[in-house]
């Protein structure tokens, strides 16, 4: 295993604003060790984009598993949440849901793809997200498919408005999804009361199987709190390189 210190990341920050959303949003963004702009690399876009660097440490996991060749070198994309409109801007029938998916499609995209090496294509784009940011992620994919089709769902806040947009496609084939939830996620205190989102991922895992959707399902102790995505990180990040390697061959 090589000798690094895998805490020395490179990462770079943007303010950028969003004339969709009306405001400045921050946008870090990891580059691998001996990143190099004459290649391409897959990218990664995380919701809570933040929240993954810190409270996720997926800027040092991955250098970790780079340095273990477990991880072919990619880019990891934090998109700043704007905590007091949440709910509207993740929430598939928020009030700013619509504007939120054009800000990453339309202004976070494009500006990550002017400044570094990173693939434009589904195959060399992922997304991942928390909770309602999973949801997000889902929304995006069912709305633009032809853009992002990996997918990384971390205890997905899967309410029926995100099962009622699943049940309305036949097919769902062309998506690939790590999902990945906690045994004692059974009673998650949410505005509306408790929620159970241990049963909520497994009636998504099904309805997108379903669907023909290729998902790798995964159920681990733990419950709704960074501590436990940030344990989960480096499987789903060995799955995304999975999924890039299969991509490569096909």
């Amino acid at each position: 295993m090589t000798d690094i210190d895998y805490t020395k990341r490179k990462i770079e920050a943007h303010n950028l604003y969003s004339s969709h959303l009306s405001e400045e949003r921050t946008v870090k963004v990891y580059l691998p060790p001996e990143y190099n702009p004459n290649r391409l690399y897959p990218v990664m876009y995380c919701h809570d984009g933040l929240e993954f660097f810190t409270h996720g440490r997926i800027a040092t996991l991955a250098n970790q598993l780079i340095a273990e060749g477990r991880l072919s070198p990619i880019v990891i994309v934090g998109i700043a949440v704007q905590k007091s409109t949440r709910t509207e801007d993740y929430s598939v029938d928020g009030s700013r849901h619509e504007a939120y998916r054009r800000f990453v499609l339309d202004e976070c995209v494009p500006l990550v793809e002017s400044h570094y090496a990173v693939g434009r294509t589904p195959e060399m784009r992922l997304m991942a997200g928390i909770s309602l940011g999973a949801a997000a992620t889902l929304s995006i994919y069912l709305n633009h498919p032809d853009k992002f089709n990996q997918l990384v769902l971390f205890s997905g806040a899967f309410y029926e408005n995100v099962r009622a947009l699943v049940k309305e496609r036949s097919s769902l084939s062309d998506l690939s999804a790590y999902m990945v939830v906690g045994e004692q996620e059974t009673a998650v205190e949410i505005s509306s009361g408790l929620y159970d989102f241990y049963r909520a991922n497994q009636v998504m895992r099904d309805l997108l199987r379903i669907r023909g959707a290729k998902v790798r399902y995964e159920e681990a102790p733990g419950t709704h709190i960074w501590g436990f995505w940030q344990r989960q990180i480096p499987n789903a990040l060995e799955w995304v390189n999975t999924q890039l390697h299969d991509a490569q061959l096909r």
